[in-house]
């Protein structure tokens, strides 16, 4: 008696796939800090680029973009991953901010409202320190 094999290929699905933004891997976790340096009133543009760096490895950089939105709701399990992804983007965020900084952003719905609001905040060269180093 022999048994029949199914030989059809095994597609992995999205959420297995490590290079799709919706994954994610076990050791990903809320509490985890991407960056040494806490962002403060002075140093946001070498805070946010490494941030940047950190988020683009985990392949998580479009939560901070824009690029990766909300699904539609009719894709339950995706727009599931997605809010489980925006929460643990926007904690690595709080997690590498001050906490009185942190205050002021942690109720914004998205990762990306969160970043955009730091941006707005802290991006503005400050010309009075500018003129004092030269």
């Amino acid at each position: 008696m022999s048994e029949s094999v199914n030989t059809t290929p095994i597609t992995p699905k999205w959420y297995d796939d490590s290079s799709h933004s919706l994954y994610l891997h076990h050791s990903d976790q809320p509490g985890m800090i991407l960056v040494a340096q806490s962002l403060n009133q002075e140093n946001y543009h070498i805070w946010s680029h490494a941030m940047l760096m950190a988020l683009t490895i985990k392949n998580k950089d479009g939560f901070i973009d824009g690029t990766i939105t909300r699904p539609p709701a009719s894709s339950e399990v995706e727009t599931k991953q997605w809010t489980c992804c925006n929460i643990l983007v926007k904690g690595w965020i709080l997690n590498t901010i001050s906490p009185k900084i942190a205050e002021s952003v942690m109720y914004n719905d998205t990762a990306y409202e969160s970043w955009e609001e730091l941006k707005e905040r802290f991006s503005h060269t400050n010309s009075v320190h500018l003129f004092q180093i030269e």
